[in-house]
């Protein structure tokens, strides 16, 4: 038999942890806040108060033959017993128009940085005020915060990677860096530039090497890992190129222990960009379609930076916040798991004892986080 539930509406002093939004949250500029079926946090009600969210409604069960009582009062048109589908909002008129924004702003960014590295690539010179243009625009687009790696996702990144890489690499590492706060807003702009950068001297790499499905052989591996080195040598043609871009450019394959490469220095040497950029290219890799490698989900991507970070491969400081936000960003959505089952992701704890739960169709929740052998394997939407 379906589940049945009633839909209320809830004033913000009236929220506690443990219940279920019933639509999803969106600030006023049309951002999504929360995901309708998201199990609230403290953190969750928090959040709706700093956006200065007065009302939410919430999803309540209701079992054969109970009545709710001791809940706000229902919105006229949700009294009656609705089905197990969700109740959404309508999207408020801005929140489409700032996702058409974002993909058009992200669009022309691709655009230009085909043309600044086709004349790399064909006259090794780099068009600075074009690449201004796009550390601009891509800037602004960074400036959204964690909600900007959903719309990333959406962005269609099965051709063209190095291209696509590159711009939401700069993306990325603006948004990591300055939630760590270690990034002043003075230096936002040549970190995305680095971001942006970061992959240039690939172009110096042969497409046969650089594109191939199969193994590569010792020697062609170690031509890859050159990379940072080629294009450190190409910015000296470039006194517009400031320093710390090319620290970062340089070093953003170095890893905190010294197990990374060109040089394998270690963090204490490491250009705080290179830190940064090396999470943001990490993160970027693992979730998008290529050539060579798997796609793999964001949440494969947490796992792998979470246990870098506690290999002592990168710096909590700079991961655990982005990490921290990027989860929250994550609940609500709806995962397909490795044994073929579809379902919304409600809760996530990552403190303590790991507690996942899956909401299905029928209503059943299951908690991944006692079954080791099931896991999230693919972000639907």
């Amino acid at each position: 038999m379906a589940e049945k539930y009633s839909i209320a509406r809830y004033q913000v002093n009236q929220l506690h942890p443990g219940l279920e939004l019933g639509e999803t949250v969106f600030s006023a500029d049309g951002g999504i806040l929360l995901y309708a079926g998201t199990i609230l946090t403290q953190k969750h009600i928090e959040r709706i108060l700093t956006y200065g969210v007065e009302a939410v409604r919430i999803r309540r069960t209701i079992e054969s033959g109970d009545v709710v009582e001791g809940c706000p009062e229902t919105d006229e048109e949700s009294e009656e017993d609705v089905p197990v589908a969700y109740c959404e909002p309508d999207i408020p008129e801005g929140a489409q128009e700032q996702e058409n924004d974002f993909l058009h702003i992200y669009n022309t960014a691709l655009k230009n940085l085909k043309r600044c590295f086709t004349l790399v690539k064909l006259e090794k010179h780099l068009d600075c005020d074009l690449l201004n243009e796009i550390v601009d625009s891509l800037l602004q687009l960074s400036m959204r915060g964690i909600s900007a790696t959903a719309l990333l996702h959406t962005t269609n990144r099965s051709e063209d990677y190095l291209f696509h890489h590159s711009v939401n690499v700069g993306i990325l590492a603006n948004i990591i860096g300055t939630l760590s706060g270690a990034i002043q807003p003075s230096q936002q702009r040549n970190l995305v530039m680095a971001g942006v950068l970061h992959d240039i001297g690939k172009l110096e790499i042969p497409m046969q090497v650089l594109y191939k499905t199969e193994q590569l052989t010792e020697e062609e591996f170690n031509l890859v890992r050159q990379h940072p080195a080629f294009a450190f040598k190409f910015f000296r043609n470039f006194k517009e190129i400031p320093d710390s871009v090319r620290y970062g450019v340089l070093q953003h394959h170095e890893r905190d222990d010294g197990s990374g490469y060109p040089l394998k220095t270690n963090g204490s040497k490491n250009h705080l960009f290179a830190k940064i950029i090396g999470i943001a290219d990490v993160y970027d890799a693992m979730t998008s379609k290529k050539v060579y490698g798997q796609e793999v989900s964001p949440f494969a991507a947490i796992e792998t930076i979470q246990s870098d970070s506690f290999s002592g491969k990168f710096s909590p400081q700079h991961t655990t916040p982005f990490l921290q936000e990027l989860c929250e960003t994550l609940i609500g959505r709806f995962v397909t798991l490795n044994d073929g089952r579809t379902g919304q992701l409600v809760f996530w704890n990552r403190t303590g004892k790991e507690s996942c739960l899956i909401r299905f169709s029928d209503g059943k929740i299951l908690d991944i986080g006692g079954h080791r052998k099931i896991k999230i394997t693919k972000l639907v939407c």
